[in-house]
């Protein structure tokens, strides 16, 4: 079969159309696609700002020689693509990754075709079931209600310009669910500076997100934030706590060694190369 890769006649996600690959089969029938992303993100991973995101997706039906063949012209194409992005910021250390979920299938194509594995960490904590910590009282703690689509939507804005993994509608409102769950800003002097989100899982304290404004930092305020968290927890009964941080952000696996946070585990993830 002869494959032809062409780019998007049309843009509906906020990517320019040169960064986006179609494949189709003799008939003109879909065979795939692939886009690449770039980012600039100093919040999660300052040593290496400049994030290109790339991702392949093979259509249904189709045999395994056939999907092995259009995956791989796909990624020629993208990550072609993805290499004259980076070259457009030489002044900027960059990352071309892929994969916000471990899958084994995907994982070993990136790895054969030169990318190196990657990971996000586990890490969990035991907090004294003696701690108390006492908030300072320039610091306002208010729950940050996210009420309509509205609401979703500008959270989800500042979300996106921090992290590095994209908020998803439909994974909030599960964790929404959650015993303990709490989604909390951090405000001193009404000014909002930082917050964090944490529930219940499996007998653990789940920490999901914390962070502060980029504005904000250097003043201490994630350390305040992890305190009144183990605050929190301790007062409910919870005493063990969990999250997850990708290596990359080494400022974040520092900040949470210092609350003995240790790793338990690696999830493979975000294989990449670094130029």
């Amino acid at each position: 079969m002869n494959i032809e890769i062409c780019n998007s006649e049309e843009d509906k996600h906020g990517n320019s159309k040169e960064n986006i690959f179609l494949a189709f089969g003799d008939n003109g029938n879909y065979l795939g696609s692939a886009f690449t992303y770039p980012t600039i993100n100093y919040h999660q991973v300052y040593e290496t700002p400049y994030l290109i995101f790339i991702s392949i997706n093979i259509g249904d039906n189709m045999d395994k020689p056939l999907s092995d063949e259009v995956r791989k012209k796909l990624f020629d194409k993208v990550l072609l693509r993805a290499k004259e992005l980076r070259r457009q910021r030489p002044d900027l250390k960059a990352r071309i990754y892929s994969g916000f979920e471990y899958n084994k299938n995907t994982l070993d194509f990136y790895t054969k075709n030169g990318f190196k594995e990657d990971y996000s960490i586990i890490m969990e904590a035991v907090i004294p079931k003696s701690f108390e910590y006492i908030l300072p009282e320039k610091v306002k703690v208010v729950d940050w209600k996210i009420n309509s689509e509205q609401d979703f939507m500008k959270y989800k804005a500042m979300y996106d310009e921090i992290f590095v993994t994209p908020l998803d509608m439909e994974v909030f409102k599960e964790q929404e669910n959650q015993k303990h769950f709490k989604n909390l800003a951090f405000l001193i002097d009404g000014d909002l500076q930082g917050g964090c989100t944490f529930f219940e899982k499996d007998g653990f304290a789940y920490v999901e997100t914390i962070f502060v404004l980029p504005e904000k930092r250097g003043k201490g305020l994630s350390k305040i934030i992890i305190n009144y968290m183990f605050d929190y927890f301790i007062s409910n009964g919870l005493n063990k706590t969990k999250l997850e941080v990708w290596q990359l952000n080494k400022r974040a696996v520092e900040l949470y060694k210092s609350f003995n946070y240790i790793e338990v585990k690696k999830n493979l993830m975000f294989p990449g190369i670094t130029l």
